[in-house]
């Protein structure tokens, strides 16, 4: 029952904050200062994180220098995978964000079974196989010919991989150290090396404090619910698999709310696909 109502609240937080960034973005005509709104929205996740405190104290139970590296390797990578997805978010629906991202699975799969030894089957590369599928049917509008696609598709499938690093990288941190000191290293080098990027960028966000606050404050419930998901399962890779499923609720989600219906029915064909392949991973 736990189980179950921690999926629930990740698939009902992930879709509300991919679906409340999108609409957003679509009101903007620059994509200037995206990565100063990423790291204020991340910011504000931060800042809300000690909340983890009521649930678990700290601990540190891995040597310092390995907590370091680490958190290196979810700051840069974390970084990367968030600025890649806002620049992209203006010209990217909802949903295909969604399943682009979603590359993150089976990358994530295969860093969990090779550094966290969490196991790899034949069938979990089958569904890798039809997820990849389900990928190229949904970016029909990002396909420049039959094997090349343009820039917003990449840092989709950009940002997914890098954030399979993060991911991996965080699961070690709360599997050695526990829930509150890994999510809080991890989250906080993310937003360091977020504010790092900006002040390089030089762009000051386009947003106005209420969309920061709402973005940051759904942002705050998405990266909860995953922790807390992954905690309770105990499980990275099928975690990442199940989840996925949450691309087939956004793409209906944002057909009904943001009028994101066009090529519907390729959309769902696709969300068919992942669905499929979301079920041979586990």
């Amino acid at each position: 029952m736990v189980i179950a109502l921690a999926y629930i609240f990740y698939f009902v937080s992930s879709t509300a904050s991919k679906l409340q960034r999108r609409h957003i973005a679509i009101k903007r005509d620059t994509d200037e200062g995206q990565i100063d709104f990423a790291f204020r929205v991340m910011a504000i996740t931060f800042v809300l994180s000690p909340v983890l405190l009521l649930f678990k104290p700290f601990e540190f139970n891995q040597p310092a220098v390995t907590i370091l590296a680490l958190a290196m390797v979810c700051g840069i990578f974390g970084a990367s995978a968030i600025s890649a997805q806002y620049i992209a978010q203006r010209h990217t629906e909802a949903g295909v964000t969604s399943l682009l991202g979603s590359s993150y699975a089976p990358m994530t799969i295969l860093l969990a079974t090779i550094i966290l030894n969490e196991g790899l089957e034949t069938r979990q590369v089958l569904g890798t196989i039809l997820l990849l599928i389900a990928v190229v049917l949904v970016s029909q509008k990002h396909r420049l010919s039959k094997w090349r696609f343009d820039r917003y598709f990449w840092l989709n499938i950009f940002s997914g991989v890098a954030l399979s690093f993060t991911l991996t990288a965080e699961r070690s941190l709360i599997k050695e150290n526990g829930i509150t000191t890994g999510t809080l290293v991890s989250w906080g080098a993310t937003t360091f090396f977020l504010g790092a990027a900006a002040a390089l960028a030089r762009a000051k966000s386009q947003h106005h404090t209420q969309e920061t606050l709402t973005t940051g404050g759904l942002r705050f419930m998405q990266q909860l619910s995953w922790v807390v998901l992954v905690t309770v399962v105990a499980n990275l890779s099928l975690v990442s698999a199940v989840a996925t499923f949450s691309t087939t609720v956004t793409f209906v989600a944002a057909a009904i709310f943001i009028h994101e219906r066009e090529d519907f029915r390729r959309k769902i064909i696709g969300s068919f696909f992942a669905t499929v392949g979301l079920l041979l991973m586990i």
